[in-house]
């Protein structure tokens, strides 16, 4: 569950003061502030786990069981989840990809008589399945921009950090390239790229803040994550990264005239992205090369050259050791997969793609999953009516590209990013729908609101 390679801490007699200062920030000025016990939970569970992995040269040793502090207080946060959300939305239908992944995970462990990585797994995606209800139930019970607004005080320590380690000149040099990472002395820049894309969603529903302070805090997200220089997180945002600032282009324009305006805005877009592409050009030198010839990944891992192994940051190389490894498995390895975490003493390394470790992992019945899950929460997204759908979807692309190059499900840091991408596609889709003046709601729409498993009881209505 953590991920600690040689990564460098703040000094602590600058990092223990600064520590305590935004823990009474964050309580004084959002955790209190908050008017409901899940509420408060939604911006505690963020909150702590940032910063226990700030410390996670205590917080990533063993404790108990073999299983390091980080791992126990991830699932007690679960399992308090768990006891204060609502029944009725533990129900939901569209939550049932999610019981549908954690179903294969532990038909996968029970085939493979694979105990410790099962629990590991499914309480990964248990405490996506608890933020996402959390973080749908706040909204409605808050209202929307004010709890938007309170969701994005648990990024006041990341961002403190990220400006302390390059004040300090506190870097991370890890890269083949020789470019550096400031994370602010988190445990690694994949993890920390994905904290500040968290904020950076947040911040794209929060349009009440006013708009200098909200374009800060979009930019402020923007530099950090090219900052924290990772460059799969640096990829997978440019879908929101695009539609957010076409929004901003388009909105002092009247709904008449943005059909010309559009056309404009794309053309502005596409000359920024090929700015930015020849800006960092040396950074992604690799993946052009990459497919010269066509088949060059197209291969086992030993037919791999020296210099092919090097391609994406090795991932290529990865990528197919995983796949040729699951290839030379037994039958019910070819369904099954190998079972959860059973990289570990295997590989150096996980897979870097959250579709390929899943193969591994859990066979052709967990990659399934795993698309049914994106692709329920996308459509989700691609039906809202009343709302920033476009934001919604763009949000939903970016995590699956996350997925294409690292494993956000498998950092906790993925599954509260993807928890609150859901939760705000959930809030928005249930959201009641204004009807026109005189004309009820559709039976399409009635049907939607009407979404849990259970019937109600008696003498109430079914909430959605």
């Amino acid at each position: 569950m953590d991920l600690d390679l040689g990564a460098t801490s703040l000094p602590l007699w600058i990092m223990l003061p600064s520590t305590f200062v935004l823990i009474l920030a964050f309580l004084v000025f959002a955790f209190f502030r908050a008017p409901t016990l899940r509420a408060r939970l939604v911006l505690f569970v963020p909150w702590f786990r940032y910063l226990l992995t700030f410390f996670h040269s205590v917080t990533f040793q063993p404790a108990v069981a073999g299983l390091s502090w980080m791992a126990l207080t991830s699932s007690a946060v679960f399992l308090a989840g768990i006891m204060i959300v609502r029944r009725r939305d533990l129900l939901r239908k569209r939550l049932l990809p999610i019981y549908t992944m954690i179903s294969v995970i532990l038909l996968s462990g029970l085939a493979n008589h694979n105990i410790g990585g099962t629990v590991d797994a499914a309480v990964k995606f248990g405490y996506l399945l608890v933020i996402s209800i959390l973080v749908f139930e706040s909204l409605n019970e808050v209202g929307e921009q004010r709890m938007s607004r309170l969701m994005l005080w648990p990024f006041i320590m990341p961002f403190a950090f990220l400006g302390l380690s390059v004040l300090l000149g506190v870097a991370k040099n890890s890269e083949s390239d020789g470019s550096i990472s400031y994370i602010g002395g988190y445990s690694h820049e994949s993890g920390f790229s994905i904290v500040l894309a968290t904020c950076f969603v947040i911040a794209c529903f929060t349009t009440s803040l006013p708009r200098l302070i909200r374009r800060g805090i979009l930019i402020s997200c923007i530099a950090g994550i090219i900052l924290a220089n990772y460059r799969t997180t640096m990829l997978a945002i440019i879908p929101l990264v695009l539609v957010l600032a076409n929004q901003e282009m388009l909105a002092p324009f009247r709904p008449s005239q943005r059909r010309v305006i559009i056309v404009a805005t794309a053309a502005l877009s596409l000359l920024c992205f090929a700015a930015l592409a020849w800006i960092f050009r040396e950074r992604f030198a690799d993946m052009a090369s990459a497919f010269e010839p066509w088949d060059r990944l197209l291969k086992p891992p030993y037919e791999y050259s020296r210099d092919d192994r090097e391609l994406f940051s090795g991932r290529a190389y990865i990528w197919s050791a995983y796949i040729y490894s699951w290839t030379q498995a037994g039958t019910v390895n070819h369904l099954l997969g190998l079972g959860a975490n059973s990289w570990v003493g295997v590989f150096p390394i996980y897979a870097h793609n959250t579709l390929v470790s899943s193969l591994y992992e859990y066979g052709p019945l967990g990659v399934v999953a795993l698309i049914y899950l994106w692709s329920s929460t996308l459509f989700a997204a691609l039906k809202v009516r009343q709302g920033p759908r476009a934001l919604l979807v763009a949000a939903n692309i970016s995590f699956i590209i996350l997925n294409m190059a690292t494993m956000p499900h498998w950092m906790i840091e993925g599954d509260i990013l993807y928890g609150f991408i859901v939760g705000y596609t959930l809030y928005f889709l249930y959201r009641p729908q204004t009807a026109p003046l005189g004309k009820p709601a559709s039976a399409n729409q009635r049907r939607e609101r009407n979404v849990g498993l259970a019937p109600a009881p008696v003498g109430r209505t079914r909430s959605s």
